[in-house]
């Protein structure tokens, strides 16, 4: 079993005896009794009800039917609404929380129906079971115990949502999720564009007299950014393969290989737009470090040698094409330096205008982080606790907390210790390993399966096979990845949702390896 163990949990005899009742039922007197009762609800709901709301409640029950029938739908469809559904909270829930919960009782309702519940414990779920353990030692020294408790849930949600996805989508139903994941992110990005053209936000998100920084339905510029980019390494990397495929002599659907690279390609432009229309450099840079990695693992050898021709152009013309570049966009760029130099406490001390602001407030939550660790070294002081703990470790002028150091690292070591953060770095670490191990096992069984098959079958193969598109899937969540350790410099991305984005992309690519994931759906 590798990594792990399957426990499943008879339902169908044994312990709980046969399964009986109505949801087993069937028959003619069943389903007529049952149309007769919808039709007289759906009566009564229009008499009674006014025509909106009636409307509503038969789309939402109509929803429910639906998603008893085919439970996979769930996920595609968290995946879409997730960045609109985690902005709609009533206390500490939000929407997305709640389509999660269901999600739960939907493979709960489905394994009864089947008769069996499966749950498949791996390399990915044992590293996010110890990074919650790390989390759960931390817990006893937090003062405000709700945000400690809410901070672990997050964790444990990102954990149920990985276990459960390779369980309840075939290989082909992940297809559906990703495109979700990509749809979603398709329309946020239209969102900031619009909002970045027609100025549609708070005045100080004002940009260069003529635009607004675009915030999505996030708020804030930097978390849109974070969720644009931990979306457009796959949108490229799965355009990649098909491009790629075009500029291959061998190949037989051209057609579909085409609308393949457009669908792509127009996604991770309008995703990559509305990424540059946030105005953060931490997107960018993330975005750029994970754009850098899908290119150099997936793109073939017409795609790296225009990539290393390029950038040879750019070092030799560097100097003369900066003149060319918009000074706005230098300009943005130029104080990144100061954030990693060695003299954090004097840039600090210096006067605050409005080119220094950004640069001086995050290193003086950096200098908070360090303090509140040298306060509990090996235990932090507890899992979402920065904000609670900072008024005592705040400098002078800075009394806001932020919510986060603004690092995510510093972050982690301040809530969580040393213990913490080497179990937070192994996490990543192994979700970066297991994911490159995994893309080579794909693309050697992509090879065998070629050289197994004669030249004139291989011209009839399609260009993008299953295989190619599952290692480019990888190739493209391994950016997810990198992009979300680069931005992490500069802020936390585990906010409104985001974590949850993760997940999804990371159960997706579990159900493509994992081949029970097939069995689970067609059982």
């Amino acid at each position: 079993m590798g990594w792990g163990r399957t426990v499943r949990l008879p339902l169908n005899g044994g312990l709980l005896g046969p399964l009986t009742g109505l949801p087993f039922a069937s028959g003619r007197p069943v389903r007529a009794a049952g149309a007769v009762f919808g039709l007289v609800l759906l009566a009564w709901l229009l008499a009674e009800l006014p025509l909106l709301l009636a409307a509503a409640v038969v789309a939402a029950g109509g929803g429910g039917l639906l998603l008893l029938r085919f439970p996979h739908l769930i996920w595609p469809g968290l995946a879409v609404a997730l960045p609109f559904a985690s902005a709609l909270k009533r206390g500490p829930l939000s929407l997305a929380d709640l389509m999660l919960g269901a999600a739960v009782l939907l493979w709960f309702a489905d394994g009864v129906r089947k008769g069996r519940l499966r749950l498949n414990s791996g390399l990915l779920p044992l590293l996010f079971i110890g990074y919650l353990l790390a989390l759960l030692l931390s817990l006893p020294i937090a003062i405000d115990l709700q945000e400690a408790v809410e901070s672990v849930i997050k964790w444990l949600q990102m954990l149920v949502a990985i276990l459960l996805i390779q369980e309840a989508l075939s290989q082909r139903q992940v297809r559906w999720l990703v495109w979700g994941l990509l749809a979603g992110g398709v329309l946020q990005a239209t969102l900031g564009i619009y909002q970045f053209v027609f100025r549609i936000g708070p005045p100080n998100f004002l940009l260069l007299d003529r635009f607004m920084r675009a915030a999505g339905t996030f708020g804030q510029p930097n978390p849109f950014a974070g969720y644009l980019g931990l979306t457009l390494p796959v949108a490229a990397a799965l355009f990649l393969l098909y491009f790629t495929s075009v500029l291959r002599p061998a190949g037989g659907r051209l057609r579909q290989v085409l609308m393949g690279a457009a669908a792509y390609g127009g996604a991770a432009t309008i995703i990559g737009i509305g990424l540059l229309a946030s105005w953060s450099r931490g997107g960018w840079l993330g975005a750029a470090a994970g754009l850098a990695v899908v290119f150099f693992i997936q793109g073939g050898r017409i795609v790296k040698g225009a990539a290393l021709a390029g950038a040879g152009a750019v070092m030799l013309l560097g100097p003369i094409g900066y003149r060319y570049i918009p000074s706005s966009l230098t300009d943005r760029m130029a104080d990144l330096p100061a954030y990693f130099g060695t003299g954090m406490w004097e840039i600090v001390q210096q006067p605050v205008d409005d080119n220094n602001f950004s640069v001086i407030e995050r290193l003086a939550h950096w200098i908070a982080a360090l303090r509140m660790w040298e306060m509990s070294p090996w235990l932090g002081v507890g899992p979402g606790n920065y904000a609670a703990v900072y008024p005592q470790v705040r400098l002078d002028r800075w009394e806001d907390p932020l919510g986060h150091a603004h690092n995510t690292y510093l972050n982690v070591l301040a809530e969580n210790g040393l213990i913490g953060i080497v179990a937070y770095l192994a996490l990543w670490a192994g979700v970066v390993i297991w994911l490159v191990n995994k893309r080579r096992r794909i693309l050697r069984q992509s090879w065998e399966q070629v050289r197994s098959i004669s030249h004139s079958q291989l011209l009839r193969v399609a260009p993008a096979p299953s295989l190619a598109w599952n290692a480019a899937l990888l190739s493209g969540v391994l950016g997810v990845i990198v992009h979300l350790s680069v931005h992490h410099l500069f802020d936390n991305l585990f906010v409104q949702g985001m974590y949850l984005h993760i997940a999804l992309w990371l159960g997706a690519a579990v159900a493509l390896v994992d081949g029970k994931a097939v069995d689970s759906a067609a059982a």
